[in-house]
Parts: structure tokens; sequence; C-alpha cells
């Protein structure tokens, strides 16, 4: 959690967008911990169940997840609606971008799942399609907006859903930075 931090006070160094770094924070550790759930804790079938109540964001749908995936299901459902709340009336669209930034990054990590259980290689453009958003850049730059008062417009909503190019680019350096620290620490 304090390395989450550091590196969201890095994105926001001042003092009035405290709130966005708490959202921030709290959605990059997520995020660390779903990672963790998919690459560690599950099998292909868990990892099937997960994504599928991520897919339908209804806490309803925690009566079909193992013990262990309910309480991270509960709390990522509750930290959006905590969101949520935060935000005045005319903002409250913004947790919709982030919902759906975080369904594309559940797939992306079903996705790559599957991928390691029937060993398949894929193409690159097929691995960088997944893994540009599997690296959980793009969401991270959607819940880095969702806090930002009048700075952050729907428009600048649109334009990260978009996945533009400037947001491919941060994502391939993070993905490629990610692989080197990968690969360190698996053989050394």
């Amino acid at each position: 959690m304090v390395e989450c931090y550091y590196w969201i006070l890095a994105v926001y160094f001042e003092p009035h967008y405290s709130h966005a770094q708490v959202i921030t924070t709290k959605v990059a550790a997520m995020t660390s911990i779903l990672d963790d759930i998919y690459d560690l804790c599950s099998t292909l079938e868990e990892s099937q169940l997960l994504t599928q109540a991520i897919q339908r964001w209804d806490a309803k749908a925690v009566h079909q997840l193992l013990q262990y995936m309910k309480g991270y299901f509960l709390k990522l459902i509750h930290a959006f609606e905590e969101f949520k709340n935060l935000l005045a009336h005319n903002e409250k669209y913004r947790v919709f971008y982030l919902k759906e930034a975080m369904k594309g990054l559940s797939r992306s990590y079903l996705e790559e799942n599957k991928w390691v259980v029937k060993q398949y290689v894929s193409k690159l453009e097929e691995h960088l399609q997944i893994s540009l958003i599997s690296s959980a850049n793009p969401m991270l730059v959607c819940a880095s907006f969702v806090r930002m008062g009048e700075v952050a417009t729907k428009e600048a909503f649109e334009w990260v859903a978009s996945f533009p190019k400037i947001i491919k680019a941060s994502a391939l350096i993070a993905h490629i930075a990610n692989d080197f620290v990968s690969h360190e620490v698996t053989y050394y």
C-alpha cells in the first residue's frame, strides 16, 4: 500500500488532489491484488468465475466465487461505490469509465491465464493487444482522472477509453519494465 501511495504521489503532488491520491492509490492496490489472484492463486476455472463476477459488477454474483475471492470482490464493489459517493452529482459518470476499465483489465488477465494453462504462445500483435491492457496502465490513467475536478471532462474519459497512442505507448513502456523486473526476479 505504501509503495502504491508513493507511486501516486509522483502523479499528484499538489495537496488539493488529496482525494485523487486516495482513490488512485486504492485502485492501484486493488489492481495489484487482482493481478496476484489471476497469476498466483486461482485455477483457470476460478479465474473465469471471478471474471464473470467482475463483468456483471453485481454484489449478488459473490455467491459463485470461492471463499478467498469473495472478500476481494465485495471490497472492489464497495470501493467503487465509495468513489462515486465522493463525486459531485455531475461527476458520478466517471466511475462508469473506471468500472469498464477494470472489467477490461480482468478480461485481459483471464486471457493471459488461458495462455499459460494451454501453453499457448501468442503472436506479437495478439500479445500486445492483451498485455497492453494487462499492464494496468490504461485503467490507472482512467483512475487518475476520476477526482481531478473540472480538468477531467467527459471528453477526457472518452479519450482515455479510446486507448489513444500515448496511452498505448506508456502501457508498452510499463509492460517492458515489468518484464525486465520479472526476468531479474525469476532468473537471478
